[in-house]
């Protein structure tokens, strides 16, 4: 049964490496790192499905070995191209191939260096030699570290979002924080393969791998499924954008009064002047509306905008520019009118492009669904 599942998680890892390398639309980039994590997979697989020729060429092998090192990166790397829109690979990058390279440096002495004879008694004592230990350690903690980063670039994207954005579309990254959690899973049941490994229950390592291998499947038919149904699911932000925590600890920081945090006796007339031209012009009506946009509209720097949003108003700039379009499609819902709009017909006019985003908003509002509101007012 392992080697069964072992085989379908091999050659689905495969086929989805090959798909993703053959696209040319969309982020070029992303598809390719997350192929080059499937094709780490597969050769860390290859072991199952190739034994006769590793055995052949243990050398081979325990290159194959240390290959894991490089999921750790990959997965990371390719995050921040599903989430930053102007990210790319720099030499600096080459720095997560650091790991792989000490883990080499590591079996040269005793494995790289002696005879296949020699290299055997490694294989047959496994548990017991230190230099195999020490990679295997380091690689459970380096994933793990890496995991702890990509949960904090997914919280800061969506910090980045609320702040900047007031398109709904993009808070959905749902699919992709969903997938983490599911590598999340594989690696704890990885940590549990490797406690059984190093411990006295070392028959049970074959049953905790069988489980480790389903949830991998789990993960591809995931990814799969993803692809298909929501290709273009995912938009990414720029990097440079600070969320204001990170502004105001820059300028806490600073010794330059430039860049203060805004003096109070500007907050009112700006506030004044944000609010009469949200009244006047209804810039809220445009879906992809973003700080940016509206800053330059109203003449202020887009960081100076976002601040005294977040800190003056105390709104994020989704919820802000949210609450205007809410409040027109209350106005739009009771209006006697002889052909009353419907509720789909509203939600776009007043500048949402979804239902599911246009009623929690609404809810979140008036704490009742636009049905329940228009049946009050009637």
């Amino acid at each position: 049964m392992f080697e069964n599942i072992s085989l379908v998680v091999f050659f689905a890892h495969l086929l989805m490496a090959t798909f993703l390398c053959s696209l040319s639309a969309g982020n070029r980039l992303s598809h390719k790192l997350l192929a080059a994590y499937l094709l780490v997979v597969v050769i860390d697989l290859s072991e199952i499905i190739f034994s006769d020729f590793y055995q052949a060429y243990p050398d081979l092998d325990m290159l194959r070995y240390n290959i894991s090192l490089f999921m750790g990166p990959t997965l990371y790397l390719y995050v921040k191209t599903a989430i930053y829109d102007d990210f790319t690979l720099k030499i600096k990058h080459l720095v997560h191939t650091i790991p792989y390279a000490i883990a080499c440096l590591v079996m040269i002495p005793n494995f790289f260096s002696v005879d296949n004879a020699s290299k055997q008694l490694w294989y047959d004592n496994f548990t017991d030699v230190p230099e195999l230990t020490f990679i295997h350690f380091m690689t459970v903690v380096q994933f793990g570290l890496y995991l702890l980063v990509i949960y904090k670039h997914l919280i800061r994207y969506r910090k980045i979002v609320v702040e900047n954005y007031s398109d709904a579309d993009r808070l959905n990254k749902s699919w992709l924080t969903q997938l983490i959690y599911l590598f999340t899973l594989s690696y704890i049941i990885g940590l549990g393969r490797m406690y059984f490994r190093f411990s006295d229950f070392y028959e049970y390592e074959r049953l905790v791998l069988t489980i480790l291998i389903t949830s991998v499947l789990l993960s591809i038919c995931w990814i799969l499924w993803q692809a298909l149904h929501k290709p273009n699911l995912f938009t990414g932000v720029s990097s440079t954008i600070e969320v204001i925590d990170e502004q105001v600890a820059s300028q806490e920081n600073s010794s330059d009064p430039t860049i203060s945090v805004i003096e109070t006796e500007k907050y009112d007339a700006i506030v004044l002047r944000l609010r009469g031209y949200m009244q006047q012009s209804k810039p809220f009506l445009d879906p992809s509306l973003s700080v940016e946009t509206l800053a330059e509209k109203i003449n202020l720097p887009s960081s100076e905008l976002s601040l005294i949003i977040n800190r003056v108003i105390g709104q994020h700039f989704f919820d802000f520019v949210n609450s205007y379009r809410i409040n027109l499609a209350g106005e739009i819902l009771i209006a006697n009118e002889q052909h009353p709009k419907t509720v789909l017909e509203i939600l776009y006019e007043v500048g949402f492009n979804s239902k599911s985003s246009f009623n929690t908003a609404f809810k979140k509002h008036f704490l009742m669904t636009p049905s329940q509101y228009r049946k009050l007012h009637s």
